[in-house]
């Protein structure tokens, strides 16, 4: 800034002012004359003197801060930075509200860089939501949606989607979570029993403990015996054991309502048997069990998907 333009922001700040230039400013305009001054000496070779340290900005925030009744020009002086145009770089300071994507600055292959030492390619935090992804587009498979990799989406169905494509001519996606998913399966550190129909067995305090009567759901909770399932869980990793049947049959779990007319195991008379199966969850992580006969039948949970 030239010394005709330091006067200018001078007599500015006392313009319909006090009449008085506060020593604040005329400190900063001093140190601004010196640093000016210093600039030339670099450019004419004359010294190797330090860069200059001061900030405009902040003269200018000062001398608006000191122009009492300066209207105007402290309205000027004080006015925030230009936010940035369509496609310019965002601008610090300002709400960028472009009409089109503005570019962010580029830290060598990051987008976006707040700690580039730690190696963070973005690094966010906020009381709402550390990130926040709009999910207005079409599910990217019905709709041959292009990507590379690393890329992540969500639909307007409330998909979660991250791209693993190696040919850019031949995009994938896979699906991360959604309304319909169970969530991450969560692995309890042993398998946990949390019913066995069968009087005596452990846990002991967990009943009805008797046989199933034919056709009769059974609801179970899962978070019995300290298993560890939270309330919330959306499904649960069982074991369902059949013990001693009095007849053939089939026994069937689900989450709730009627049953749905399917058998997870068969089994004939007097057979000890058991399978696997993963079950969506009622309410309070509850399930139902039925035989369509008389049985005991024991349920140990491995884990949980929330």
């Amino acid at each position: 800034m030239s010394h005709r333009g330091l006067q200018g922001y001078a007599q500015l700040s006392s313009h319909k002012g006090t009449g008085k230039m506060d020593h604040r400013v005329e400190a900063r305009i001093a140190a601004l004359e010196s640093e000016l001054n210093s600039l030339k000496s670099l450019v004419a070779g004359e010294t190797e003197a330090a860069p200059p340290t001061s900030d405009r900005r902040g003269m200018i925030k000062l001398v608006a801060a000191s122009a009492v009744g300066a209207v105007t020009g402290a309205a000027i002086l004080s006015a925030q930075p230009v936010a940035a145009a369509d496609n310019d770089n965002l601008r610090l300071g300002v709400i960028n509200e472009a009409t089109s994507p503005t570019i962010l600055n580029t830290i060598g292959k990051s987008a976006f860089v707040v700690n580039g030492d730690g190696g963070y390619g973005i690094e966010t935090d906020g009381g709402l939501a550390n990130a926040l992804f709009n999910g207005t587009g079409e599910n990217p498979i019905r709709s041959a949606l292009g990507a590379v990799l690393g890329a992540l989406y969500v639909d307007g169905a409330g998909d979660w989607w991250a791209a693993t494509v190696t040919d850019p001519s031949n995009p994938e996606w896979r699906k991360l979570a959604g309304p319909q998913s169970a969530g991450q399966l969560h692995l309890l550190n042993a398998p946990v029993r949390v019913y066995d129909s069968r009087p005596g067995e452990s846990p002991t305090a967990v009943g009805p403990k008797a046989p199933t009567a034919s056709n009769s759901p059974v609801t179970i909770d899962t978070r019995q015996n300290s298993s560890g399932v939270p309330t919330t869980a959306n499904a649960v990793l069982i074991n369902l054991t059949i013990a001693g049947p009095q007849a053939g049959g089939f026994a069937s779990v689900w989450p709730s309502g009627p049953f749905p007319g399917t058998s997870n195991i068969n089994f004939t008379p007097g057979q000890n048997i058991a399978t696997s199966a993963v079950v969506g969850c009622g309410p309070g992580a509850s399930i139902l069990v039925m035989s369509n006969t008389v049985t005991d039948f024991i349920i140990d949970v491995s884990g949980y998907y929330q």
